[in-house]
């Protein structure tokens, strides 16, 4: 599995997520299982599962993203990775 995390600042939180969540069909589109958020103020980080890495390099290359991203007042960013997944534990 590869989890793609994305970094960026929105102008506002509440104004963002709507605009986010409108996104989540086309993130099943490209095979993504689930996402976690992550905020410290209106600092973002995404972390979204793909089955693979050519899937979330493919929604990484979707115009719709960054025309959502856009839309949604996203202002810095984003900073993006492939991270691969090693071990998972719960407690």
């Amino acid at each position: 599995m590869t989890t793609l995390v994305v970094q960026h600042t929105v102008e506002s939180y509440d104004d963002w997520k709507p605009g986010f969540d409108a996104h989540e069909e086309n993130r099943r589109l490209h095979g993504s299982t689930g996402h976690r958020l992550l905020r410290d103020g209106n600092a973002i980080t995404i972390l979204m599962d793909f089955p693979d890495r050519k899937s979330a390099q493919e929604f990484v290359d979707d115009p719709s993203l960054r025309a959502a991203m856009e839309k949604a007042g996203v202002i810095t960013g984003p900073s993006i990775a492939f991270d691969e997944d090693v071990e998972t534990l719960a407690y």
